[in-house]
């Protein structure tokens, strides 16, 4: 079953409006679909076929999966090789350029957020921070 939001609804508005103000909305909406970034991560790392980045993320299903690496290649971030000198044909995957200057920016994201987990964790508040 897919999950549309109709043209007419306040979802499509509002979110037609917040795309408009920051494009920086759209972005986040697309990083923050389930598995996504585990996908783009264990591809990065070294997890080339199909089968490997399954046995790497325990609970996605081989439809997520494959829906999740099919959505990676359309916004070029994976490419997608076959290996035409084995039986059966193998599929590795890489990531593009583009794809490791997203990881670099969800790097960086993922610093920031360390700390400031840990800070509130500690019961430090944005106030101790600015100090």
């Amino acid at each position: 079953m897919s999950h549309f939001i109709k043209e007419t609804s306040t979802n499509s508005a509002n979110k037609q409006q917040l795309s408009d103000k920051c494009l920086v909305n759209d972005t986040l909406a697309y990083l923050g679909k389930r598995w996504l970034m585990a996908v783009l991560w264990e591809i990065s790392i070294g997890h080339k076929q199909f089968s490997s980045i399954l046995n790497q993320l325990a609970g996605i299903s081989e439809h997520m999966l494959a829906s999740r690496i099919r959505s990676l290649e359309n916004e070029e971030l994976i490419t997608k090789l076959p290996i035409t000198d084995t039986v059966p044909l193998q599929i590795h995957y890489s990531v593009t350029p583009k794809g490791y200057a997203l990881l670099a920016i969800i790097d960086t994201l993922h610093q920031w957020t360390a700390r400031w987990k840990d800070d509130r964790k500690n019961g430090k508040n944005s106030e101790d921070n600015r100090r």
